[in-house]
């Protein structure tokens, strides 16, 4: 595990993280965990944050299924700064200790694993080699999330105003990604920082 390197990467909803950790994975052959897909694991039913979340708000929140009303609890975190904040403390840590165990797996056949997080900032950073920050132009991200998910211009700026500012994550980052580009520019600044090029990935991605 010597040569491993364990990046998290983050930026605001978006922002495009999800372009760049596609280009990660095939070009680089980084591992890749997303943080998002790590908390929906944790509110399935008889785990750790579905009970937490359930003591919380209330049977209220858990539908004929037995399974969390995702559209109830969204709405909540979306309307409600306080039931934001709590289902933040309760989920957050449980993910964090989860994406670490993951990590510590990947390192054993990826020389490169990315963890990616909106919300990496509230992480203490001293298990990541490096933060990497993914920067896009506020109105380009906004236009994304008009096209890709439908959102309204009123919801894309709440979102975002929920999230870390500009200067809070650049502030935090060791390198910045500019993802205003094409695909070949982001690959290029990917390289430079890696120092390896795609056609050399085979070369450092571990056997099984």
């Amino acid at each position: 595990m010597d040569n491993h390197r364990i990046i998290a990467l983050t930026g605001g909803v978006g922002s495009g993280k999800s372009r760049i950790l596609e280009l990660l994975k095939k070009e680089f052959g980084a591992g890749i965990i997303q943080t998002d897909h790590v908390a929906k694991q944790l509110e399935e039913p008889g785990q750790a944050g579905f009970e937490g979340l359930v003591k919380a708000f209330g049977e209220e929140i858990v539908g004929g299924d037995e399974r969390l009303k995702k559209d109830v609890l969204a709405r909540l975190v979306f309307e409600d700064e306080e039931a934001r904040n709590t289902v933040n403390g309760l989920i957050h840590p449980l993910v964090w200790e989860q994406v670490q165990a993951l990590a510590l797996a990947a390192v054993k056949t990826h020389w490169l694993v990315v963890a990616e997080s909106a919300l990496v900032l509230e992480n203490p950073d001293d298990f990541f080699h490096e933060i990497w920050y993914v920067y896009t132009a506020k109105n380009e991200r906004i236009q994304r999330l008009i096209k890709s998910r439908g959102y309204s211009e009123k919801r894309c700026l709440k979102m975002m105003d929920g999230q870390p500012s500009e200067e809070e994550y650049r502030r935090c980052a060791d390198f910045v990604i500019d993802n205003s580009g094409s695909m070949e520019d982001v690959t290029g600044q990917i390289r430079g920082k890696l120092g390896i090029t795609p056609a050399e990935r085979g070369s450092v991605v571990r056997d099984n």
